[in-house]
């Protein structure tokens, strides 16, 4: 099996087609539909089914997509740190953040970062936790912040503990219930949540337990979408409700438009955690910026300690 094997596999599956992976790896069509089929000898499997529809993956092919692209995410760290070790540090960091950590320790450090490593371009996937942690295993992301319940402790990642985040009742201000202390004077209200509904640890199942808890009916969860940022942008504007991080009317952007609503009864505490492979060690520069984002989350939660 050789590398170029896995990049023509890899290639046709992110392209859609063999054409566009040819174009995208300046080779011939040919030579591709070679390499690939004698992965697949070699395999004894298939990896692909072409119909006019395009390309599909087997499941075969879907579980040696996975290692595929992680073997070659890892050659290409192993080519970027022998590189750096005697120049300038340069390439690309992937990582992926969930809504708090973006703004309680990316943005701090982004600066400071870009400014040692000028020639080091960051890619930032944001998303939630289930879907970030998808892409870690995927070896498309070198790491992840992201929120995890206490007890999640999987083999296959490192997982390194920063912090206690703390979630709240969110409302525009000016809501009419913003003086609200107990979920019991919210019963009546609309609320909105991400998307999937239903998985265990979500703020949807969290809200439904919460009021389950005190005894009342399910809440009315009216609007569901892909993401926080629309989530808040709706928030803003209308009289529906969220459970989500507490810091995020803290922040600059929504600072003027929302508010946490106190309400008596406890609300779920998960850990902000640093998340990346066991199998696939980081290359000098991403060693460096995970150093710094541990180091600044630590100190500025041990000083509001």
């Amino acid at each position: 099996m050789k590398l170029i094997q896995l990049r023509a596999f890899c290639s046709v599956v992110d392209m859609g087609s063999f054409r566009s992976a040819a174009r995208e790896l300046d080779s011939a069509q040919s030579t591709l539909t070679e390499s690939i089929q004698s992965l697949e000898r070699e395999l004894g499997v298939t990896l692909l089914v072409r119909s006019n529809q395009g390309i599909s993956l087997t499941l075969a092919g879907k579980v040696f997509l996975t290692r595929a692209r992680s073997i070659i995410l890892d050659c290409d760290r192993a080519v970027l740190d022998v590189r750096q070790w005697n120049a300038t540090p340069d390439g690309q960091i992937a990582l992926g953040v969930s809504a708090e950590p973006l703004s309680a320790c990316l943005m701090p450090v982004f600066s400071s970062f870009t400014r040692r490593f000028p020639n080091v371009q960051l890619h930032v996937a944001s998303g939630k936790t289930k879907m970030l942690i998808e892409m870690i295993r995927a070896g498309r992301l070198d790491f992840v912040m992201c929120p995890l319940s206490p007890d999640v402790c999987d083999i296959d990642l490192h997982i390194e503990r920063l912090y206690h985040s703390k979630a709240s009742v969110i409302a525009r201000k000016g809501h009419p219930l913003a003086g609200a202390r107990s979920v019991r004077d919210l019963a009546d209200c609309q609320w909105i949540s991400v998307r999937p509904a239903g998985v265990a640890g979500s703020s949807e199942h969290h809200l439904i337990e919460l009021f389950k808890a005190q005894g009342l009916p399910p809440p009315k969860i009216a609007i569901t979408t892909e993401s926080l940022l629309e989530i808040l942008h709706i928030i803003s504007e209308t009289d529906y409700l969220t459970i989500e991080p507490s810091l995020l009317p803290g922040m600059k952007l929504f600072s003027s438009s929302l508010i946490s609503i106190s309400i008596r009864e406890p609300l779920e505490s998960r850990e902000v955690c640093l998340i990346s492979r066991r199998v696939s060690p980081f290359t000098q520069v991403t060693q460096e910026l995970t150093s710094m984002l541990i180091s600044y989350s630590r100190l500025r939660h041990r000083a509001k300690g």
